[in-house]
């Protein structure tokens, strides 16, 4: 099958597999066997859902460059959220911190370094990633085929924040998710892939490697969850803090 042929079947398919259409099977009959075809499907996908806004860092495995996915404005709110459950398959939240960019980082041959990219970013912020999946078999979903879906992004809601500094409370930083009051997610650090600053650099050495492309003022970036996810349901009421920098409410309707 000719690659085009695969990027734009394959894009199709996940397009319709958004609600109200059903969900799919990670396709067996296309042949997805390298990251830039995946990429490349992603990118057909977004393209047709939505205004680029930023990005999100997924797929976090510690010692490797982390993946990415477009977030969308139309996908995309501050807090305090509100998203209506018909619009996804399932709702499961991520704890995560993002920045706000407050000057273009262009594209260029040699890699940026942590004191380049902080000096860059206008502030830090608490926020939600909502993860939904177009896979009936999500959780278990093959790398490639949950790279060219968006790294399983549903939405995106951006809470308050502080001013960035050199990014290094983002290695330690403190939070505390809640449902209704109780709490289902706390801790301190630990984030699976690392130092979020140092996997938002490597993801912005990556992008202009790969897309040969730079960074937008205003684009936001969030760096992958710190604990995990947890389901929400209908009518429950989320709330993020991390310690120092911002918080995020989210009410799913």
């Amino acid at each position: 099958m000719p690659r085009s042929t695969l990027i734009e079947t394959a894009a199709g398919r996940l397009l319709a597999a958004y609600p109200p259409g059903a969900m799919i099977a990670p396709p067996a009959d296309l042949p997805l066997k390298d990251p830039e075809t995946a990429y490349a499907i992603q990118a057909r996908v977004s393209a047709a859902l939505g205004t680029p806004s930023g990005w999100k860092l997924g797929d976090i495995r510690k010692g490797e460059v982390p993946r990415y996915s477009r977030l969308l404005a139309e996908w995309s709110q501050a807090t305090p959220g509100r998203l209506a459950q018909d619009a996804f398959h399932r709702v499961y939240l991520e704890p995560e911190l993002a920045v706000v960019l407050g000057a273009p980082l262009p594209a260029r041959e040699a890699p940026y370094a942590l004191a380049e990219v902080a000096a860059r970013v206008a502030s830090l912020h608490a926020a939600i990633e909502v993860v939904d999946s177009r896979f009936t078999t999500w959780p278990e979903v093959p790398p490639l085929w949950q790279l060219a879906d968006g790294l399983s992004h549903g939405a995106f809601v951006l809470g308050s924040g502080a001013p960035a500094g050199d990014l290094a409370q983002m290695q330690d930083a403190a939070y505390r998710l809640t449902l209704d009051g109780e709490v289902a997610l706390s801790g301190r650090g630990e984030h699976p892939g690392g130092d979020p600053a140092e996997l938002l650099v490597a993801m912005i050495n990556d992008r202009i490697r790969r897309d040969g492309e730079g960074f937008a003022a205003g684009e936001v970036i969030t760096t992958g969850t710190f604990d995990g996810v947890v389901a929400m349901h209908v009518g429950q009421r989320a709330r993020l803090d991390f310690a120092g920098i911002g918080e995020v409410e989210l009410h799913l309707e």
